[in-house]
Formats: structure tokens, C-alpha cells, sequence
């Protein structure tokens, strides 16, 4: 063999042993679990710039001013009745109530002409807040009033507006019957009060022996009622009976309506 032939022979063995082999390896493509995914696109929402935040309101109850005082003057038959708001003021030692023909009542005590006391309003308790007045007679003249709360000095700590009433005559109940019932009881009948509810407190059924009927019987909170049965009465014994309507209050009370005196002989 020509040496040039026997010099090649190598080199086309390895041509050819590197070309089988490309043949013969399968090509490998990559599992679809290896190629990368991408991110999936996102949708982005603009917020709007968030305001400033609401200021909380407080609904906090206001604190009531110690020097005031409020006042009602309810005009009734027979007399005033007075109610007033307690005083907060810490350095309160007493109420005084004033009156006066005047609109212009100074809260000064002793108090300043043509303002007075009357007497029956004095009280060192703060929650005792009702009085009445009972001091003068009835008429057509509108009286002014007025209720200070004074320190242990007799300076003024609380004072309320001036307010108006009048006083008017005490309302007649007319007769009282009175009539023998069973087993001893007596029966005892009379009209109605039929004025202002707040003139009423109660009845109170009277009895005495002599002169004008003091003695409680019975005491009757209903304005309703007009007739009591009652065995507090004793046989044989003549009495002087009477039924009134009162007002009352913690200093003090007075007659708002009335019957006549009836005199009862229990058989």
C-alpha cells in the first residue's frame, strides 16, 4: 500500500467513529417542568391619598355653675309653694327664701327693704328644697321670691332668679255628712278637691272634742277619694269633724280646701 494511503487511514477511522456516534445519540430536549415560567403580570389599583381622620366628638355633660340655683313658685289656695334646685357650692351652710312686691330682690341678708323673711324657709340641709308660704293673706297682689344659699358667714354662695305667685282664697268642701254605718263604724262623706294637682298633698280627717278639730284621723293621699268608713270614732262621745286638703312640704304645709264643722253624736 502507498505509504500516502497508509498515512490516512487513521485519520478517516476517526472521522468516521465521531460521526456514528452523533448519529446515534438521540437528542434530549428538556422537560417542560424546567423551562421557567414567568411571573404572570400583576394589576396594580392606585389607591387615592387617604384623608386626614375625623376628630372624635365627646357629648360631656357640663358642669353646673355652684352660684346658680333654679326656682319654682307655684301659686295655690292658701299659699305659696316654693321648690328649688340643691346648691353644689362646697362652702354652703344654709337656704333663706325672700319676698318682696319688687321684681329686684338683693340675695343681702339681713335682707334690704322692701324684701323680707317670712321665717319658715331657714335649712342647713342642702337636699331639704321646699318650703311654703302661708304668711300673708290671700289677694290679687303677685309676690316675688327668691332663695340664696348662704356660707357659715351669712355671705352669699347661690342664688336663683326671682320668681311670681299669688295666693288665693282656700276652696270650700262645703258640708261634711256623716252617718252611722255597721258594726260601730261611722261613714263620712265630702266633695272633692278639684284644683291644681300641685296643690295637693292630702286629706286629713280631723277630730276634737271641743272648739276646732285637731286630731288626725286618717290620712288620705288619693284627691279622688271623697268619703272614709272609720271605727276610731267611740260611742256615746259628741265630736267636732272636718276634712281639709293640705300642701305639704319639709318646712311646712298649709290648708289648701276645707268642709264645714260637723258635730257627730256616735249612737
Amino acid at each position: 500500500m502507498p505509504e500516502p494511503l497508509r498515512r490516512c487511514l487513521p485519520l478517516l477511522a476517526l472521522v468516521l467513529i465521531a460521526g456514528c456516534a452523533s448519529l446515534a445519540a438521540p437528542s434530549v430536549e428538556p422537560p417542560a417542568s424546567a423551562v421557567p415560567t414567568p411571573p404572570p403580570t400583576s394589576t396594580v389599583v392606585a389607591s387615592s391619598t387617604p384623608g386626614p381622620s375625623p376628630t372624635p366628638t365627646t357629648n360631656a355633660t357640663p358642669i353646673p355653675d355652684p352660684t346658680v340655683m333654679e326656682l319654682e313658685a307655684i301659686g295655690c289656695e292658701g299659699g305659696v309653694v316654693l321648690d328649688w334646685s340643691a346648691s353644689t357650692h362646697p362652702q354652703f351652710h344654709h337656704y333663706t327664701a325672700l319676698r318682696s312686691p319688687s321684681r329686684e330682690i338683693e340675695p343681702d341678708y339681713p335682707p334690704i327693704a322692701p324684701a323680707v323673711d317670712w321665717g319658715d324657709t331657714y335649712a342647713t340641709d342642702r337636699f331639704v328644697t321646699s318650703a311654703v308660704d302661708a304668711s300673708i293673706l290671700p289677694s290679687d297682689t303677685r309676690w316675688n321670691y327668691r332663695v340664696m344659699a348662704y356660707d357659715i358667714e351669712g355671705r352669699v354662695v347661690s342664688s336663683s332668679p326671682v320668681r311670681t305667685a299669688r295666693l288665693s282664697e282656700t276652696v270650700d268642701l262645703g258640708d261634711l255628712r256623716v252617718s252611722a254605718g255597721t258594726n260601730d263604724v261611722t261613714l263620712l262623706e265630702w266633695e272633692p278637691y278639684e284644683g291644681d294637682p300641685a296643690c295637693f298633698s292630702s286629706y286629713e280627717v280631723v277630730s276634737g272634742t271641743t272648739g276646732t278639730p285637731t286630731t288626725v284621723v286618717r290620712v288620705i293621699s288619693d284627691p279622688a277619694v271623697a268619703s272614709l268608713e272609720t271605727d276610731a270614732l267611740h260611742v256615746g262621745i259628741t265630736y267636732a269633724l272636718r276634712v281639709r286638703a293640705m300642701r305639704a312640704t319639709t318646712l311646712g304645709s298649709f290648708v289648701v280646701a276645707q268642709t264645714e264643722i260637723a258635730s257627730y253624736s256616735v249612737p
